[in-house]
């Protein structure tokens, strides 16, 4: 591995679980030119990581231990700090936003949906799920950051139209719970008996009319939209956990 290679660092205290972390994340890494460097801790190093990935497991984000390994990661990287977590909760979501950290990945996620969202993190994004207090803009969410003088970012717009309901058919809300389990349009057509055409002028409204540029895009928006009173009015699948 070059020393000017881009990677992504692991850091986590069990080595079986860091390892079977680092196998699964390659898979994602590899293709885009990232490697994958495993570590029991963050130390000082010349090269900075493009992503500082903390596996907190069972620990939560605002425990002492949690906020410890998060602190010791914040100060030493200037690049985005993500956690890989087994629960989450709204007080933990509080913590994360008010920490600055750019991810919060869930283990019950699918593979696809957290490969998205580290590309995401890694393009100056921020994966957070919308679980905080009720008081918080939708803004604070999943996002990426609004520079000056450029157009509102997707979540923005959404907030502002009414995120509840962006005026998806039933069938674009089926499409879009496909795009959020990272399934191709084979397989969306497929599970829908529809054609991949079809399938791909599904896409393409359901893209518009979240104000998104691309489906990773939709699919990180599609677990908060997903579970809003008029997703669950329209769409039939299991609803996403």
């Amino acid at each position: 591995m070059s020393d000017q290679e881009p990677f992504i660092i692991l850091l986590d205290t069990l080595p079986f679980r860091r390892a079977a972390y680092a196998n699964q994340l390659s898979a994602w890494a590899a293709p885009n030119g990232f490697a994958i460097r495993e570590c029991t801790e963050l130390k000082m190093n010349a090269c900075a990581p493009a992503l500082t990935l903390i596996v907190l497991g069972s620990q939560r984000i605002g425990s002492v231990e949690g906020r410890a390994r998060i602190d010791a990661a914040m100060r030493i990287s200037n690049k985005p700090v993500a956690v890989i977590v087994d629960t989450q909760s709204a007080e933990c979501i509080n913590v994360a936003l008010d920490v600055g950290l750019h991810g919060v990945l869930n283990v019950s996620e699918t593979p696809e949906v957290l490969s998205a969202a580290l590309g995401f993190i890694i393009a100056g994004g921020r994966y957070v799920p919308h679980m905080r207090a009720s008081e918080a803009a939708p803004s604070e969410m999943s996002y990426l950051p609004q520079p000056a003088d450029t157009t509102l970012t997707p979540i923005q717009v959404l907030g502002e139209e009414s995120f509840d309901n962006p005026d998806l058919t039933r069938r674009q809300y089926e499409v879009l719970y496909g795009l959020a389990n990272g399934h191709s349009n084979k397989e969306i057509a497929r599970d829908l008996a529809l054609s991949e055409a079809t399938v791909k002028s599904h896409v393409r409204q359901v893209m518009r009319k979240l104000h998104v540029d691309n489906r990773t895009q939709a699919a990180l928006l599609a677990r908060d939209l997903l579970s809003t009173p008029s997703a669950q009015n329209f769409y039939t699948q299991t609803p996403l956990t």
